[in-house]
């Protein structure tokens, strides 16, 4: 009987520190809500877990499972309530999947929103952001298509930024408007995240070499990914809360298709001659001094990195993955942008630089900062799980859309 009381205790015991472990919620003591929070919390270390282990016996990569959990997490949602008063298609546009939403009570030629998903190139789809591009839709009276790319590891760079490119060409190009009734000279360019890094280097390409009719009025950049040159930017060292769990090397080697190692984290992936010549485009002034209390100046320029991770990583420090990483004179060229960037994420800092860059050199920039939230934090609009935050972010982007496109 001991025995028996013995065991159920230590059960107990790991139930209890399992269940203490999943609903602990680190470094997140300045965000709100946070009884919310640790239940979104939860099944994401799960998820994160899983995926782990099915790598780890050889089942398949991580990102592969952890994106058909949250697909299927996807499907269970209540997009009644996130569809409410609007005309939802799904289509294809030269053989690219798209969402289409419009509001119902407007059959005029509107403005266009192109959105582009976030989650790190492997992760993510129209249905994952559809309580995001269909608020975005109601609320600013606009028509939103959001791109279903292609994700990585099965389809690696270029291949999903090809598709947000064909996408946006084909709008921008766009003679029939009476058919989808749009106004193709009133079309933004927006994503988050990964997204928000296909939605940069769109319109960058447009802006330095235009193929099209009309160019885009403005981009809409959402915690946007923008640069893997340094990777000890003060918010890549700081500790933040996270609610899906990704490890950048990781992200790269399946992004590019290539080997990349944990030593990118010290910027190993770069040699010297590099670090000179990127380092004026990583402008640490521009991140706010209480960024940077710990952290006040770049780590390891003069350090020679491993040769055959800077023959790895080449490609990724080129425009079309960093398009942080370019001159003035190209950044002049960009059309009217709104930044949104969160305390908690790893990504804030490069948000700062290139909104700080961009208006420099004179591009009209407004950039809002929410220091309480953490990234992909937008999207979490409906449901118990919503979050005050994220309608106020998306009030905020509602007000900036009516106001410029």
């Amino acid at each position: 009987m001991a025995i028996v009381i013995r065991r159920r205790t230590i059960l107990v015991i790991i139930i209890v520190c399992c269940i203490g472990y999943l609903l602990h919620l680190p470094n997140g003591g300045s965000m709100e809500q946070t009884n919310r929070i640790r239940l979104l919390t939860a099944p994401m270390k799960l998820c994160y877990f899983i995926s782990m282990a099915a790598e780890s016996l050889g089942l398949s990569d991580r990102a592969v499972v952890t994106r058909k959990i949250i697909d299927m997490a996807a499907v269970f949602k209540d997009t009644a309530s996130e569809d409410a008063n609007l005309q939802i298609t799904n289509t294809y546009i030269e053989n690219v999947r798209v969402r289409i939403a419009r509001p119902s009570n407007d059959n005029s030629n509107l403005p266009v929103i192109i959105f582009f998903h976030g989650g790190a190139f492997y992760m993510g789809s129209i249905d994952t952001h559809n309580a995001l591009t269909s608020t975005l839709a109601r609320l600013a009276n606009v028509v939103v298509i959001s791109v279903n790319y292609r994700l990585t590891p099965k389809h690696p760079f270029p291949a999903g930024l090809e598709d947000c490119y064909t996408v946006v060409k084909y709008i921008l190009d766009y003679k029939d408007s009476q058919k989808l009734r749009i106004d193709p000279t009133r079309v933004a360019i927006s994503g988050d995240s990964s997204g928000g890094n296909f939605a940069t280097v769109i319109t960058m390409r447009l802006a330095t070499r235009p193929v099209t009719q009309f160019l885009p009025r403005l981009q809409i950049l959402l915690y946007p990914s923008l640069q893997v040159f340094d990777m000890m930017l003060p918010s890549h060292r700081q500790e933040h809360y996270t609610l899906v769990y990704y490890d950048i090397h990781h992200l790269l080697s399946i992004y590019l298709n290539k080997t990349v190692d944990k030593s990118i984290y010290a910027n190993n992936h770069t040699s010297v001659k590099q670090k000179k010549h990127y380092r004026k485009f990583i402008d640490w002034s521009l991140i706010p001094s209480k960024y940077r209390i710990k952290y006040q100046e770049p780590a390891n320029d003069d350090h020679e990195g491993d040769p055959n991770l800077i023959k790895e990583t080449k490609k990724a420090l080129g425009p079309e993955i960093s398009p942080l990483l370019v001159n003035d004179a190209q950044l002049a060229k960009s059309v009217p942008t709104y930044v949104l960037t969160v305390g908690h994420d790893r990504l804030r800092d490069e948000g700062f630089i290139y909104a700080g860059r961009l208006k420099r050199v004179g591009v009209k920039v407004v950039h809002n900062h929410y220091e309480n939230t953490f990234h992909g934090s937008i999207s979490l609009l409906y449901g118990l799980l919503s979050l005050d935050i994220a309608h106020e972010m998306v009030a905020d982007l509602v007000r900036y859309i009516k106001e410029n496109l």
